[in-house]
Formats: structure tokens, C-alpha cells, sequence
């Protein structure tokens, strides 16, 4: 038996049509018949991938860079942020003046100040962006910002004081002080930098690499059984655990250090290329 992991966005999902081409569902219905087990090892957390679960049949999710674990339709692992610290990461959006993006089980929450959103005008475009994205996965968790409910990670936007590619009417003159940003938080979370001023932030003790192994040891397999597939840097952590790994046609060139299986795009069935040519079907 082998167990496979694999990304979403990039991965198994097209990113230009949003669905999972039919040959990549049929190799992992073939797959499972032959006695593998599939895994979804996604950043997003279950809220987040309610649209995905609609999607494909699989053996199990490993939800918000492995801080829920979901076997068979049972969570057999959750952590879950305290809720003083989930104050102290709400807080930290005026005082650093940067984006937060709170995920949870139940979905997400974005709600800048307008304080913040005056200072830096180039976050109001990135909320419509969020919002309507989460919104079209089923993932805005309804109950009121400063409510009662559970975060196992967060994401954040900064401001380099430019306008990115937005143009110079977003600049700011007060760009997020990053720095000390991570300075404060990196003692807790793991702060990973995704390129273009924004950054995944998962409680220490836990990745797409951790997911993998809790995974593995509670199946009784090894990193020899695992096999992973992703596109860019915050499969890294996964890469780390598999014994083999299959990177996509489009994947982040870090991820080429642990000299992957490089397959097609996922919209060329790069997904099915690479489960026949090492023998998964």
C-alpha cells in the first residue's frame, strides 16, 4: 500500500478553470481501487475546501498545513490557536499595518479597520479578491469577526509601500513593518514567504511535512510509501517527508532541489502522466 498526497491549487486543480480534469479523477479512482490511499495535503483549512470535497473521492484531507487531520470521514488530529493568541494576531493588523486573513475549520474571516484600509489603500482590492474567493468555496465562516470561533492558522498581505502591481495609486508612505512582524510572531509560527508580499503563517509543530508524517504513522507505513505531489514553496515541507515526489510542468524552482518526478501541467494531464510512469495505476 502507498500513500498519496496531493496540493490543490496548481496541483490537482486547474487554476484557469477551477475543476480537476476527468483523467486526474479517473487515476485516482484507479489508484484507490489497486488498495492506495489519497490524501488532499492542502494550506487551506476545511472550510476552505468544501468545494474540493465536492469534487474528487478521496481517502482522507489534511486541512491548514496539517493542523486538522481527516481519515475516512473522522478527524483523528486538530489544533486549534488559543484564544488569547487569536487576539494577539488580530491586533497585529493595525500594529503592523498588514492584511490578516483568519482560517479555521468552520472557514475564514477579513476584516480590516478602516484605519488600515485608509493607511494602505492596495489591502481593498486583496479583500474583494479574498472575500469573493472564499465566498465562491463556501468557505466565509458567518459568525461576526470578533465572535466566538476557532483559527488553526492565518495568512497575511503586506505593503511594500509601492503599489505592487497595482500601480502607483495604491503607494503607500507607510509600508508594513514586516520585520518586526516577524520579529514577535516567528517565535510561535512558522512564517513562510510565498513571494509577492505574502505569507502563510502555521503554528509551530506543524506543515505539510508534519501532516504527512502523522499520516503515515498512524497508517503504520513509511516515508518510502509516500508519494508527493505539489507546484510551489509551501510543499517544501511535503517534499521533506515523501520518499518520492512529483513535481507539476509549472512548480516553484525550490522545489527542484529534492529532484522530483517533473510531469505535465495539470491541465495537460499531468496528473495521470505521472501516477502511470511510476507505476500508481
Amino acid at each position: 500500500m502507498k500513500a498519496l498526497f496531493f496540493d490543490v491549487d496548481g496541483t490537482l486543480l486547474d487554476e484557469i478553470t477551477h475543476e480537476i480534469p476527468e483523467s486526474a479523477l479517473e487515476a485516482l479512482r484507479i489508484t484507490r481501487e489497486l488498495g492506495n490511499k489519497v490524501f488532499i495535503n492542502s494550506g487551506r483549512t476545511g472550510g476552505m475546501l468544501r468545494k474540493i470535497q465536492k469534487l474528487v473521492e478521496v481517502d482522507g484531507f489534511l486541512c491548514g498545513c496539517g493542523t486538522e487531520l481527516i481519515y475516512e470521514g473522522s478527524t483523528i488530529y486538530y489544533y486549534k490557536i488559543s484564544s488569547d493568541v487569536k487576539e494577539l494576531i488580530r491586533q497585529a493588523s493595525d500594529k503592523y499595518g498588514i492584511l490578516i486573513y483568519l482560517e479555521g475549520r468552520e472557514g475564514c474571516h477579513c476584516q480590516p479597520s478602516e484605519a488600515l484600509l485608509d493607511e494602505h489603500p492596495l489591502f481593498s482590492s486583496y479583500v474583494d479578491g479574498f472575500i469573493g474567493l472564499a465566498d465562491s468555496e463556501g468557505g466565509v465562516d458567518p459568525t461576526p469577526y470578533d465572535g466566538d470561533y476557532e483559527i488553526s492558522k492565518f495568512c497575511i498581505h503586506a505593503d511594500n509601500g509601492t503599489g505592487n502591481d497595482l500601480g502607483a495609486d495604491y503607494a503607500s508612505h507607510h509600508p508594513s513593518d514586516i520585520d518586526g512582524f516577524i520579529r514577535d510572531f516567528s517565535p510561535m509560527f512558522h512564517i513562510i514567504d510565498r513571494g509577492k508580499n505574502f505569507y502563510e503563517i502555521v503554528p509551530k509543530g506543524h506543515g505539510k511535512g508534519n501532516a504527512v508524517d502523522r499520516m503515515l504513522q498512524y497508517l503504520g507505513l513509511t516515508k518510502e510509501d509516500a508519494y508527493g505531489f505539489g507546484d510551489s514553496t509551501n510543499d517544501i515541507e511535503m517534499f521533506k517527508a515523501c520518499g518520492n515526489n512529483i513535481a507539476m510542468g509549472k512548480h516553484a524552482a525550490e522545489l527542484e532541489a529534492f529532484d522530483p518526478f517533473i510531469t505535465k501541467n495539470v491541465e495537460d494531464d499531468g496528473i495521470r502522466y505521472a501516477m502511470e510512469k511510476l507505476g500508481l495505476i
